[in-house]
């Protein structure tokens, strides 16, 4: 696949350049973070085309930069899902320790970490592995790793109801999601994907925020305040929740699936 493998090239040369005197920090906290889910949803489509050293390694590697960006992240969501939900007076204190805590958290990132993750990208870009001509077999399985393990991941945040759970479905839903980009699927199962996949992004902000409020008690002068806004906030998840459980995107048999969008 080697047009796959020079937009794979080509991703990493714009992350790396991004990251070097970066105008807006969450801006480029977001869109690398957003380009190395695609590269390792890459990784998972060609694995059975490289070396299994290989692709451990960068997919170790690219695990690691997304963790050293989360911080910055989850503290620029934090400000957006306060700002989405229905206002109430006595919560400007709430949007001005969460905006504090965002600029601490954008400035321990800027004191290396955001260094150490360029680094890692070069060095990603240095070793890229390219498959050659991968067997549309070996992308049949790649394929039907991701959607098997979010059928499994679907049905264990449907009967658990637990953040963790919704966090790895997400990750799968977006696997997936990239994968067929990459191939040229149908347009509407890709369509479907990224709306799902918005559901759950959304469903993580808003656990993201719940748990900050609930381990920064004093956040609000009147901790009764606290208590309205957490309970919004999860109001608002268990909608997203009931949206994103709603898909009928996993409703077929895994072989099923394949046959459908890759042939095999």
């Amino acid at each position: 696949m080697p047009a796959l493998h020079q937009a794979e090239i080509a991703r990493l040369d714009q992350l790396i350049a991004a990251l070097v005197l970066p105008e807006d920090i969450d801006d480029s906290v977001h869109a690398t973070r957003k380009g190395v889910k695609r590269l390792r949803a890459h990784l998972r489509l060609i694995r059975d085309g490289i070396d299994k050293d290989l692709y451990r390694s960068e997919d170790a590697d690219l695990r690691q930069i997304g963790l050293l960006l989360a911080q910055a992240r989850d503290a620029f969501v934090l400000t957006q899902t306060l700002e989405s939900l229905e206002s109430s007076a006595g919560w400007d204190s709430a949007a001005a320790f969460i905006t504090a805590h965002h600029q601490a958290a954008v400035g321990e990132l800027s004191t290396g970490p955001i260094e150490e993750v360029r680094r890692m990208l070069v060095r990603a870009r240095r070793r890229w592995p390219d498959p050659g001509s991968l067997t549309a077999g070996a992308i049949a399985a790649g394929i039907a790793r991701t959607y098997g393990s979010g059928r499994e991941e679907i049905e264990t945040a449907a009967a658990t109801g637990h953040a963790a759970a919704f966090h790895a479905w997400r990750k799968r839903v977006k696997y997936l999601r990239y994968q067929l980009e990459a191939l040229g699927s149908d347009e509407a199962l890709v369509s479907s994907l990224t709306e799902l996949g918005d559901y759950l992004g959304l469903e993580h902000d808003h656990t993201v925020f719940i748990q900050f409020c609930d381990d920064n008690i004093d956040m609000l002068p009147d901790r009764r305040d606290r208590y309205v806004l957490i309970d919004r906030a999860e109001r608002r998840r268990n909608e997203l929740r009931s949206l994103a459980l709603a898909t009928d995107v996993y409703d077929r048999q895994t072989d099923v699936f394949i046959e459908a969008v890759v042939g095999e």
